[in-house]
């Protein structure tokens, strides 16, 4: 007979390590002031610069600059001295409050050419307030929408109790991920925003897995008891887990490693949501459907 591990008896054990996850995630992004949004979402500047000077780096730029409270980020190779510049509405008003958005953005620019007067900007973006919030409501409209979407789906594609398991499971992912990005601090922009809902994505995807096999399991259990259902299916889909989250995390590191800082900040964020939703479908969702089952077997 095969061998499974015992899953189930460490689910006190994960539900409170998630829990205190959740709790200092929260507790360091609150003293953070909260999520760090980027341009896309609160308005602000950015442009395309080139350099001639290969002597100039981000520090320069940062230094340089200081005013606007920079973001600074090397693009391409680095032979070609390219960096993007961005700065929030917020942090350029603060340093030169009572002048117009326009006119904010052509004191910034002014600065950059008086300290490097052979830059050349390659292009340049102004994203004003009203349209940065609007991108922000639509982009967490997007994401809710998404995991109704995903909760829908998994209704109609198995039983209630599944549903329920699955839905939990992507609710804690979504917690620690959006957690995780304010205790980190984080810029949440578009690519940010794409990185969490591919994640949530792939949860549901590893979830979906895990419950396929419980099910078949569960219809050809003979003398087993249900938590021994959920010990073996976890345990058949194992090998399939590791393996799918491992290619994946290859593929994750290379961005994050060679993609440069562009894609740093997506890739971070990929890296913690294939390890949490991994975690989550095996320590989360399939105890949660364990405690259903109990739940209405005792109410029968």
């Amino acid at each position: 007979m095969e061998k499974s591990i015992d899953f189930i008896k460490y689910r006190f054990a994960a539900i409170a390590f998630s829990i205190c996850l959740m709790i200092i995630f929260i507790a360091i992004s609150a003293t953070k002031g909260g999520l760090n949004y980027g341009i896309d979402f609160v308005g602000g500047y950015k442009l395309i610069v080139k350099f001639d000077d290969k002597n100039i780096n981000e520090a320069t730029i940062r230094q340089a600059l200081s005013d606007f409270n920079p973001v600074v980020q090397q693009i391409g190779e680095p032979e070609k001295n390219e960096y993007i510049v961005s700065t929030k509405l917020a942090s350029a008003a603060e340093s030169v409050a009572g002048s117009t958005t326009s006119s904010k953005f052509d004191m910034l620019k002014s600065r950059l050419f008086e300290k490097f007067p052979t830059a050349k900007i390659e292009s340049e973006e102004s994203v004003g307030p009203a349209i940065g919030d609007y991108l922000k409501k639509s982009a967490w409209k997007l994401a809710i929408m998404a995991v109704i979407m995903m909760t829908l789906y998994l209704a109609f594609r198995f039983e209630f109790k599944y549903s329920v398991g699955a839905m939990t499971a992507l609710l804690h992912d979504v917690i620690l991920s959006v957690g995780f990005c304010g205790a980190m601090g984080i810029e949440i922009d578009i690519p940010v925003i794409a990185a969490l809902l591919t994640l949530y994505g792939y949860s549901v995807n590893d979830t979906i897995v895990v419950f396929d096999r419980i099910r078949e399991t569960n219809e050809l259990k003979g003398k087993l008891i249900f938590s021994e259902v959920v010990n073996k299916a976890i345990t058949q889909t194992l090998s399939r887990t590791i393996i799918t989250a491992l290619t994946t995390l290859f593929a994750v590191f290379a961005l994050f490693f060679l993609g440069g800082e562009v894609l740093h900040n997506f890739a971070t964020v990929l890296l913690f949501g294939l390890v949490i939703g991994t975690y989550s479908s095996i320590f989360i969702a399939s105890p949660v459907v364990y405690w259903w089952d109990i739940w209405r077997a005792n109410k029968k």
